[in-house]
């Protein structure tokens, strides 16, 4: 087990801040580089690192690859950032391939798009309660007004009730477990659904599933004269990486009329009342009932025991008779069954080198209070028309081969696990007919003869994201000195 350098590496690596209900976003456009480099040197004494679990407070940072150019940090390092990194998420031959076309273009994201202002960085807010939120933004905002730094948007959240998510299914159960990192008190024992995660797939500098080391981005010694950086081992370079991973953001607005709307209409399920029938199908399309139970090891009601249920396996359900096989959780992790044709174990070792450190949270508020399916459908003519949806956060030391192989091969992807017209049916883009690659079919498996959903409508939208790099604390150090 690896020993984590834990006062170098920032919390969120260690722990989503569940205890920390109350969260706020800011997304930073740099305007006067050496005042942004003295509040980011203020800003480095604040950061709470891996070692300590704040009960009341908790602050984070992390860059673009704008923001580290714009901030002074020399072209030799920004040149060894990843390639992803550095071309960010809205590109225009990456983006398409991501499945952001059409209404999730980054030509009509309100931030992070080709049309909007630069991003520069991110600063994540936690707090115990709205008025410690409160406190601690407005001295936020206090010291960015005269930091040389200008505010592109401010990113509120919401906690829902019951851990769920807006459209009414529990969320955050499912997470990896990583070695050498403690577990926070918010997360529950049952997530972990197979050993350990080697700690360099989400932490720089450390070994990853393939036994050696993610690539990591480097300064050569003359741009770091205070010997902040450690040197890289067998190397001429400092390592600017260690200690820190790429966090990926995409913002997501769901429509939870329409999709709640679509499975009253649409729903075949042999069950009686409309809402118990579009309950069904819609954990068919999750893979989890409301409540939370994997339809894998409860494939018939929703079991509030089960709520939490993490340690299950696709393998014994290969032909989606129980979970359909283009369910969201398969399509997001196909833990020991990674179709088509891998065997078991070879599907565990494919997927454990695909994995992603969630830190999302939702916004806006809930349709119904109560998050209860019934309920939805009975407020739906009267819903408020504010936004409402999710900051989808992950952590990874590889973009391409962890975040955007998920996003593009397996979650956007219409050929997943064999079918040929589905995509993810909750947070796929579509591509309707007669796109080659058409993805907006549903297919439930069964015996004797499966159901297929035709016309999906696409049920989220995306409307902002980026590619950060949260550094490690003396990376931070560095970043803050440049030039």
């Amino acid at each position: 087990m690896p020993d984590l350098e834990q006062d170098d590496i920032q919390g969120l690596v260690a722990r989503g801040y569940g205890k920390l209900p109350s969260a706020r976003f800011l997304l930073l456009q740099v305007d006067d580089a050496a005042l942004a480099r003295r509040y980011l040197q203020r800003l480095g004494t604040q950061i709470n690192t891996v070692r300590t679990s704040p009960s009341d407070f908790a602050l984070q940072v992390a860059f673009t690859s704008a923001g580290l150019r714009k901030l002074g940090v020399p072209d030799t390092a920004l040149a060894t950032f990843s390639r992803e990194f550095l071309e960010d998420m809205a590109d225009p031959v990456r983006a398409p391939m991501l499945g952001d076309h059409g209404d999730n273009a980054p030509d009509t994201w309100a931030w992070g798009g080709p049309h909007r202002p630069k991003v520069h960085a991110l600063v994540l807010l936690y707090a115990a309660d709205e008025p410690t939120l409160e406190r601690q933004f407005a001295a936020q905002l206090e010291v960015i007004a005269v930091s040389g730094l200008s505010i592109v948007a401010i990113k509120t959240t919401a906690a829902l009730p019951g851990n769920k998510e807006h459209f009414g299914f529990r969320d955050g159960i499912s997470a990896p477990t990583v070695e050498g990192l403690a577990r926070g008190n918010e997360q529950v024992a049952s997530e972990r659904w197979t050993h350990p995660f080697k700690s360099g797939e989400f932490v720089l500098g450390y070994r990853n599933e393939y036994g050696t080391y993610t690539e990591s981005p480097t300064a050569a010694p003359v741009d770091d004269p205070e010997r902040i950086l450690p040197d890289v081992p067998g190397g001429t370079r400092r390592d600017l990486g260690r200690n820190g991973t790429y966090l990926v953001y995409r913002e997501l607005t769901q429509d939870v009329v329409g999709f709640w709307t679509y499975l009253e209409n649409a729903s075949r399920e042999p069950a009686g009342d409309p809402v118990a029938r579009a309950v069904q199908l819609g954990a068919k399309m999750v893979g989890r009932w409301p409540g939370g139970a994997p339809l894998v090891t409860s494939p018939e009601r929703d079991d509030p025991s089960q709520s939490t249920e993490n340690k299950f396996s696709f393998w014994a359900d290969r032909d989606g008779a129980r979970c359909p096989l283009g369910s969201h959780i398969r399509r997001s992790n196909p833990r020991d069954q990674l179709p088509v044709d891998h065997s078991q174990a070879d599907s565990i070792d494919m997927v454990r080198k695909h994995q992603l450190l969630r830190r999302g949270r939702p916004f806006g508020p809930p349709v119904a209070p109560s998050m209860s399916p019934a309920d939805i459908l009975a407020a739906r003519d009267h819903a408020s028309p504010e936004a409402r949806g999710l900051h989808f956060i992950c952590l990874v030391g590889h973009i391409s081969r962890q975040f955007e192989l998920v996003q593009s091969a397996w979650v956007s992807s219409a050929n997943f696990a064999g079918l040929f017209k589905d995509g993810d049916p909750l947070i796929g883009a579509r591509r309707p007919a007669p796109d080659e690659n058409t993805n907006d079919e549903f297919t439930c498996q069964a015996h004797p003869v499966r159901r297929k959903y035709k016309g999906l409508p696409q049920f989220t939208r995306l409307i902002g994201g980026g590619y950060f790099f949260l550094p490690g604390i003396n990376a931070l150090r560095f970043i803050a000195r440049q030039p």
